[in-house]
């Protein structure tokens, strides 16, 4: 048993193979899709891999076959996965996904609280059947449409590493209050421990304000800045940021009042150094220095950074089945958690100060 340099005796290196990843991923996916799955040449296991196979590496289930000598065709596959992930079965899927989620997650997360974030992610719907978009949401226009199917999540990076705690399958139904609600809900039946929680500004909204401020954990919310002259726009003077009350819909029925932190920082702009306004709704705070309520908010940056890192093992589809599609992008998450958990089993080195996770081998 060797020793570092702090003293610290190292237990004997474990070896992480393509193997156990391959059979870790295998047995998750066997809970999705039925052993029935049985051809010439495709059954369970041979629609996992290349399904496995196209969300590693970010493209279609058909370049995945292709890519393969003795693989069945794309068209194949994707029957099989139509059949197994039938539109009607949407909410069965979501909640095995929610379970899968949440295999192996490190006991760490338990033993304080946590700073969580949620967001939004988009995938765009070409189909014009009017059975399947009751099933999309609109949005702006992106991707050479204005209809998407939408998922939300909830994300937690607990030292340095991400960790996706919680999905939910958007509807067009559904209100933003919903859709926090249900996935804080998936929080609490894990028994974690909020410290945080952190919210762009598609969350800066009535009912989801309404609905928070009774919470015991802090609760920052990215303020949009809005007028010309007047709205949140006024708030933005002087040389110094503050706390503010802010009154949103004034002298109308619908009005309510927020309290506000108005920060002003410098950014860097075509070699210039500039001023830059920005607003948080802030709720259960206890700090009392608007720059405090800013820097814990960049913290969210880091776990944005993180939703980046799942469109690289997110697999490439058109496919107008909702089903499908959410299988496909709730797999991405999935793979993210499963590596997340393998570097900190297989990687994370001891020191004085607690364990870290080393960066390259």
């Amino acid at each position: 048993m060797r020793r570092s340099q702090s003293g610290f005796a190292h237990p004997p290196r474990q070896s992480l193979s393509d193997q156990y990843v391959h059979r870790c991923l295998s047995e998750q996916l066997a809970q999705l899709l039925s052993s029935a799955i049985e051809g010439y040449i495709c059954n369970q296991q041979t629609v996992s891999d290349l399904v496995v196979k196209a969300s590693v590496e970010g493209i279609a289930i058909e370049g995945a076959c292709n890519a393969l000598a003795d693989a069945p065709t794309g068209m194949t596959v994707r029957s099989y996965l139509n059949d197994e992930l039938s539109v009607t079965e949407l909410p069965e899927i979501e909640c095995k996904m929610r379970a899968l989620l949440r295999v192996d997650l490190p006991k760490r997360l338990w033993k304080k609280p946590l700073n969580l974030a949620i967001d939004f992610h988009d995938e765009p719907f070409y189909g014009k059947n009017l059975a399947l978009r009751t099933y999309a949401c609109r949005g702006e226009a992106c991707k050479g449409t204005t209809w998407f199917y939408r998922v939300a999540t909830a994300y937690v990076v607990h030292h340095q590493i991400p960790y996706t705690l919680g999905i939910v399958f958007i509807l067009p139904e559904y209100s933003i209050e919903d859709i926090v609600k249900a996935l804080l809900h998936q929080i609490q039946v894990l028994n974690l421990q909020i410290r945080g929680l952190y919210l762009d500004k598609g969350f800066c909204t009535e009912p989801v304000i309404t609905f928070l401020t009774s919470k015991p954990y802090e609760v920052i919310i990215a303020c949009p800045i809005r007028g010309r002259t007047g709205g949140t726009r006024a708030l933005c003077k002087g040389r110094q940021s503050y706390f503010t009350q802010y009154i949103f819909h004034a002298n109308k029925p619908k009005a309510y009042t927020v309290p506000l932190a108005v920060v002003r920082t410098y950014e860097q702009r075509q070699g210039k150094h500039l001023a830059v306004w920005l607003l948080y709704v802030t709720l259960n705070s206890s700090s009392k220095d608007p720059q405090t309520i800013r820097a814990r908010y960049r913290s969210r940056f880091g776990i944005e950074a993180s939703y980046r890192c799942m469109r690289q093992t997110d697999a490439m589809t058109t496919s107008r089945n909702p089903a499908l599609r959410f299988f496909l992008l709730a797999l991405a998450f999935l793979i993210l958690n499963l590596w997340s958990v393998l570097r900190w089993r297989f990687c994370q080195r001891p020191r004085r100060g607690g364990r870290f996770i080393e960066q390259q081998e």
